[in-house]
C-alpha cells in the first residue's frame, strides 16, 4: 500500500540491441524536476533479471562492490545525474548479457515524500560475423570469376 505523499511507477521494458564485444545503455532516468539539486537524497539500483548487482549509485557516487561478472564493464555519466539521468553503459558485451535488467531509483526525503521509479531495459545480444564465413565466400566467389575468365581466354585463344 502507499502512503500519503508517496509515488511509484513501473516504465515499460525499453528494448535494446548490442553486439558481442560492443557497448550497450541501460536506460536509467527520471524527469529532471524529481531530482530538485538534491542528488544526494537518491539511490539508484540496477539489477539483472537473476537479482545479481549491476551497480548502485548512493548520493551521486557509484558503488564499487559489483558482481565479478560485471566488474570493469559498467560506467555510469556523474554530470548527467543533476538531469536524472542514471543510465549505465554495459561495455564487453557476452551473449550472456542478454536479459532483462531492472533499475530502481529512489528518493527518500521524509517519510511523508518518496519517489520511487522502476525502469526496465530487455538487452538483447547478437554474435558478430564470423570472419572465416566470409572469407569462404570471398574465395569461393574469386575462384568462380578465375574458372569463367580462364574459359574465356581458352576460348579466345583455341576458338571454340
Amino acid at each position: 500500500a502507499q502512503r500519503s505523499g508517496e509515488s511509484a511507477s513501473v516504465d515499460s521494458a525499453v528494448k535494446v540491441e548490442g553486439f558481442v564485444g560492443d557497448s550497450a545503455i541501460l536506460s536509467c532516468s527520471i524527469p529532471e524536476s524529481e531530482i530538485q539539486d538534491k542528488i544526494e537524497v537518491f539511490e539508484v539500483h540496477c539489477r539483472d533479471d537473476e537479482g545479481k548487482k549491476v551497480c548502485d549509485i548512493i548520493g551521486g557516487s557509484i558503488a564499487e562492490d559489483q558482481k565479478p561478472k560485471y566488474k570493469d564493464r559498467v560506467e555510469t555519466f556523474p554530470e548527467e545525474y543533476k538531469k536524472g539521468n542514471f543510465s549505465i553503459k554495459l561495455s564487453s558485451l557476452q551473449k550472456t548479457d542478454a536479459r532483462k535488467y531492472h533499475c530502481f531509483i529512489k528518493r527518500d526525503i521524509t517519510s511523508h515524500d518518496t519517489f520511487q521509479k522502476e525502469v526496465i531495459t530487455e538487452l538483447h545480444v547478437k554474435g558478430v560475423y564470423n570472419l572465416s564465413f566470409i572469407d569462404n565466400i570471398v574465395t569461393g566467389i574469386l575462384f568462380f570469376m578465375f574458372v569463367a575468365i580462364t574459359f574465356c581466354v581458352a576460348r579466345v585463344v583455341f576458338s571454340f
